[in-house]
């Protein structure tokens, strides 16, 4: 140790990461599946780096707003990253109150980092392949339009109906405004017993799918042969339900590695070029669009 100039502080110093401070991870809900992965990727990344890392979960609106400024200046709190919708306005005050960084949702019309996916391209993929499967009824079941993600998979859907000459029809969207199981699984049989049948579902979660297909088997419909089903997300429930279902994997964990990554770069130079990250997304072929010989059988 002596010969290369170690002492042992110095060894001590490197196995144990300073202890930089505290970030805050807002999600609004426990409820939802997909964010857990997310919370995980956040949490090696601040780790890491030495940093505490405290879940907030609350939708960020002008009533919690107050609530969530007072925690960061009572924690005194390193940074923030938010994976919901925030208005422009409350994102702005977000902003000058402490470093912050948009997971998922995002606000591009500030010049704040943000981690995410190209929903567009994303949604247009999976409707290129039911579309290739020679459906061509495909009904869209969508989350609340106040979000980024359901604005943008909705786009990717229409624009694939027009590029493929079938004219939009408002009566295969079904809009919900939340993702709430039950409350999908009403909606979709209404829909089915309504004039034309869909030959298929495209759903922007996978909660969204598996309602589709509990909604199918009461109608007494088989799913792949009389309706085609494909989710988003690929959380479990998207291996669990019988068949199986095909779903856009999102890289959740690296989604919440990288939005913490930038945060704490964010912090340790906050007059540093703003960036931000789009990462992919690959869709997994499963039993509900496929025959079983030729569907994935693992995640």
């Amino acid at each position: 140790m002596q010969d290369h100039g170690y002492t042992v502080s110095d060894l001590q110093a490197k196995e144990k990461p300073k202890n930089s401070g505290l970030i805050i991870f807002n999600i609004p809900s426990m409820e939802n599946p997909f964010y857990s992965q997310i919370v995980r990727g956040a949490k090696s990344a601040a780790d890491r780096h030495g940093y505490q890392m405290v879940i907030n979960e609350e939708h960020i609106n002008d009533g919690t707003i107050a609530r969530l400024t007072d925690l960061i200046r009572k924690v005194n709190a390193a940074g923030l990253i938010t994976t919901n919708h925030v208005s422009t306005q409350l994102l702005q005050k977000l902003k000058n109150e402490v470093p912050l960084v948009q997971c998922c949702e995002f606000d591009s019309s500030l010049d704040i980092p943000h981690v995410s996916i190209d929903d567009i391209a994303a949604a247009k993929n999976t409707m290129e392949y039911l579309l290739s499967l020679g459906r061509r009824n495909i009904a869209f079941i969508n989350g609340p339009l106040r979000y980024k993600y359901a604005r943008h998979r909705l786009r990717g859907y229409l624009d694939s109906l027009e590029q493929a000459g079938i004219p939009e029809d408002p009566g295969l969207i079904i809009q919900l405004p939340e993702i709430n199981y039950d409350m999908a699984v009403s909606s979709v049989i209404q829909l089915l017993n309504a004039g034309r049948r869909p030959d298929a579902f495209f759903c922007v979660s996978d909660v969204y799918a598996a309602a589709v297909i509990k909604a199918c088997t009461r109608m007494g419909l088989n799913v792949p042969r009389d309706v085609m089903v494909s989710g988003f997300d690929n959380v479990n429930i998207s291996f669990m339900t019988s068949p199986t279902i095909t779903t856009v994997k999102q890289p959740k964990f690296q989604l919440g590695f990288s939005s913490c990554e930038l945060l704490i770069q964010h912090i340790a130079n906050p007059e540093s070029t703003v960036r931000s990250i789009l990462l992919e997304t690959e869709l997994i072929v499963r039993e509900s669009t496929a025959s079983p010989v030729n569907a994935v059988a693992v995640p």
